[in-house]
């Protein structure tokens, strides 16, 4: 090839052009084209035929294919050091060419994928040009070693967490600035509603929605740029001087942005780790932690109306807030629902990060765990980034919004948002509402399991303490309940009932601390559920076989109700003897209905438990009380006088028997003008027999005509005086057909079931070629069946 590119001269092709330096690209693809010609041409020609013809033309082959397996050898060896090799021969190439094209086709698919994603990123946006990365920035996460060993924080708190729930969730507040109804008008607690337990309302509800915001919010301005990433830095606020030097930072501004870090995995209701909030030049982050009980001083410009608060996102950020800090805030604007009454096709931070701001975060650290101290450089850097350039953010989207006029919607709804207030689960509303946020929403929530991974039904007891267990658990000692059992163990221990200790422990691969540590206490817990299971099925089985088999009545044990068998009348007559037994038992010690529902209001004896006592006399008395005002005093005796009469009108009660009656069928003389004929004595007999059997069916369905369906031969039947008897058939058996008798059956012996004429085998016959053989069986597969699945 090298003697093409040279002229007979010895010196290079000249042209237009050629003192310039050619690419890589415009000199390596007019080989390439020449080879793949030349290659196709060889192929057509006889090769094996002219290497056998001339020793010199064998030789050049035979060196031209150890030169391309060496080139072949040394492409996958570059790929896979283990590859198979080609030795050059035909055979070899044959049966590993089909890998070696494989191979190929992966790297061709690679380079031309990388060649697209090139090409891509020179026509994006001209601004990704200033693209900046978090993970540029952040460095390398050197807390990985730190993980394990931490403790657990809020056990150094001031207030210890209380998860007993013993009465509604109250507000932290221990005041309240920027307020328009005090403190004490705020915090007071809530009668029961309709669906509404007793609880405290929002503290700050009237001033979110009575204070206006800050008139610059409803302007057009330039949008502010944030300050350079890389030229700042956040300030560690983490003693109360440093704090209220924040505090006075703050209050001198017209909007600052915050957000928060949580966790919920070691912890019951969760905890703040981290507060972020930058303002138009300062980026802090607050350490939660440390600070718990000292940051109630925020709520003077978090609840200041001419300073607008700025979070992506708040509707659970507002929870934390007032559960753990007892913060807050008036004045919201929250850049979630700005983006979707902007309609932008993803409402995310970090989309609007990329849109805005030309910023790309990472997702990496958005589950780590924030309670670790000292925080490392790559997740600092992520939580100053959820902040740093929100007011940047939200200057651009204010004025989008207000030219499209949807300013005032998204103000109204981050009024919502702000005035959501937390309640424990015992005392959360019956209907969920978006107002209210408690950590378990559903009633049953353990039927969400059961929905999720198909329990059956008859499992719902043993899911339910199994549930209960569990959370009971989480609250004692302050842990979420996936923490203490996962929903995938819970499953697996309610699928396989373990009774044993050794059988919780196996049940699953990912046993946690708590369930090994208590499986003794989780299999008698098992096994105590499965005998209730098992007793509850067999009693009602009992009930159900009692109440389907009274005694004195003819009802079978089978699945009839009874109730469809009983006549009105008999219906009637247990209802009136029920309303008299339920009218004495009302009635006794002449108690009124009034009386009852007082005594059901105010009565101690239904409320706690009896006392008694003895008096001067040595007499046992009872105490109790109808009304709050007047006490009662009843002896030993005459409550067992009255414990005797209501023992006695359950007794009447349970007496109470009921039966079907059943008519009794007589035999009824048939009297005829015609002689009848004889009956032998045995058929008399069964005729008898079955005009005894002949009783009411009550289940019969009664027909206008009744159709015989024995058409065949006409018989005479015998009618009685009274049509509602109903007809009884008569067989003479003396003139039906002699089923033993033979005389006619062997002139049917040559005939088929068609009635046609049999055909006879005559072996002297020329014409006739004998019987046929049998037909041979289809032969069954037999051996080993395989079936293969996709």
């Amino acid at each position: 090839m090298s003697s093409s590119s040279i002229d007979q001269t010895g010196t290079p092709p000249t042209a237009a052009g050629a003192n310039e330096k050619q690419s890589p690209k415009d000199q390596l693809l007019p080989q390439v084209v020449q080879t793949v010609r030349a290659s196709v041409a060889l192929a057509a020609q006889d090769v094996d035929f002219y290497r056998s013809m001339d020793k010199t033309t064998a030789k050049t082959l035979k060196e031209t294919t150890s030169q391309l397996a060496d080139m072949i050898n040394s492409v996958l060896l570059a790929v896979d050091e283990n590859s198979e090799t080609l030795d050059g021969t035909k055979e070899n190439l044959e049966d590993n060419w089909k890998d070696f094209s494989n191979l190929m086709d992966n790297l061709l698919e690679k380079s031309d994928r990388s060649m697209d994603m090139l090409l891509r990123s020179k026509n994006t946006n001209t601004n990704n040009s200033n693209m900046q990365y978090l993970d540029e920035y952040s460095g390398r996460d050197d807390t990985s070693s730190k993980r394990r060993a931490i403790g657990k924080p809020q056990l150094e708190f001031d207030v210890p967490v209380d998860n007993t729930e013993t009465h509604p969730f109250i507000p932290l507040l221990k005041s309240k600035p920027n307020a328009l109804k005090s403190l004490d008008e705020s915090i007071q607690l809530l009668p029961v509603d309709e669906n509404v337990p007793e609880h405290y309302a929002q503290p700050y509800e009237y001033e979110i929605d009575n204070q206006p915001y800050n008139d610059k919010i409803l302007q057009l301005s330039d949008p502010i740029p944030s300050q350079p990433w890389m030229e700042t830095t956040a300030i560690w606020v983490d003693t109360p001087e440093s704090l209220q030097s924040m505090i006075k930072d703050l209050n001198n501004c017209t909007e600052f942005a915050v957000d928060l870090e949580h966790h919920d995995y070691r912890t019951y209701y969760g905890i703040v780790c981290l507060m972020q909030i930058s303002t138009r030049t300062q980026d802090y982050i607050v350490d939660t932690l440390k600070l718990r009980s000292h940051l109630q001083p925020l709520n003077e410009p978090f609840t200041n109306p001419q300073i607008t608060k700025v979070l992506h996102g708040a509707f659970m950020d507002i929870i934390w807030l007032q559960r753990d800090l007892g913060l807050y805030i008036v004045s919201l604007f929250d850049t979630f629902h700005a983006s979707r009454a902007l309609g932008f096709p993803k409402n995310s931070l970090a989309y609007l990060l990329e849109k805005f701001s030309n910023f790309k975060t990472s997702k990496k650290y958005q589950m780590a765990d924030w309670r670790i101290r000292p925080l490392s450089k790559a997740m600092n850097s992520y939580a100053r980034s959820d902040t740093h350039f929100l007011l940047n953010i939200f200057d651009q989207m204010r004025n989008k919004l207000v030219q499209d006029g949807k300013l005032a919607g998204v103000l109204k709804e981050s009024r919502n948002v702000a005035k959501r207030r937390f309640e424990y689960v015992k005392y959360r509303p019956l209907i969920t509402s978006s107002a209210v946020y408690s950590p378990i929403e559903k009633i049953d929530p353990w039927k969400t399991l059961m929905y999720q991974y198909n329990i059956p039904l008859a499992k719902e007891l043993l899911l339910k303490e199994l549930y209960q267990w569990r959370d009971k658990i989480a609250r004692r000692d302050d842990e979420s309940p996936r923490y203490i059992m996962p929903n995938q163990l819970l499953v697996s221990l309610v699928a396989y009932a373990p009774v044993e200790p050794a059988g919780v422990v196996s049940v699953s691969n990912m046993v946690t601390d708590h369930v090994r540590s208590n499986s003794k206490i989780l299999a008698n817990l098992i096994k105590n559920c499965l005998t209730k299971i098992k007793d509850t099925t067999d009693a009602d089985s009992l009930i159900l076989q009692q109440e389907q088999n009274q005694p004195g009545t003819s009802t079978t044990t089978t699945n009839v109700d009874l109730s469809e068998q009983l006549s009105i009348h008999q219906l009637n007559t247990l209802k009136s003897q029920f309303l008299s037994l339920y009218s004495k038992v009302n009635h006794i010690e002449g108690v009124t209905n009034n009386a009852r529902n007082a005594e059901k209001k105010n009565s101690f004896l239904l409320c706690t438990d009896h006392m008694s006592f003895n008096d001067e006399d040595g007499k046992n008395f009872i105490k109790y009380s109808v009304s709050p005002d007047k006490k009662d005093k009843i002896t030993t005796e005459e409550l067992l006088k009255r414990e005797e009469m209501f023992d006695q009108a359950m007794e009447q009660l349970q007496q109470v028997e009921y039966s079907i009656p059943i008519p009794e069928n007589e035999i009824v003389v048939v009297e005829s003008e015609q002689q009848e004929p004889s009956i032998p004595a045995a058929n008399a007999e069964i005729t008898t027999a079955v005009a005894s059997r002949k009783k009411e069916d009550l289940d019969e369905i009664i027909v206008l005509k009744k159709t015989n369906r024995n058409k065949g031969k006409k018989r005479e039947r015998k009618h009685s005086d009274d049509d509602d008897e109903g007809e009884i058939e008569v067989i003479d058996y003396s003139k039906m057909e002699k089923v033993l008798d033979n005389s006619n059956t062997k002139r049917n012996q040559n005939k088929n079931n068609n009635g046609n004429k049999r055909k006879r085998f005559d072996p002297y016959n020329v014409n006739n070629e004998g019987p046929r053989a049998p037909k041979k069986r289809k032969a069954m597969t037999r051996g080993k069946n395989v079936s293969f699945k996709r």
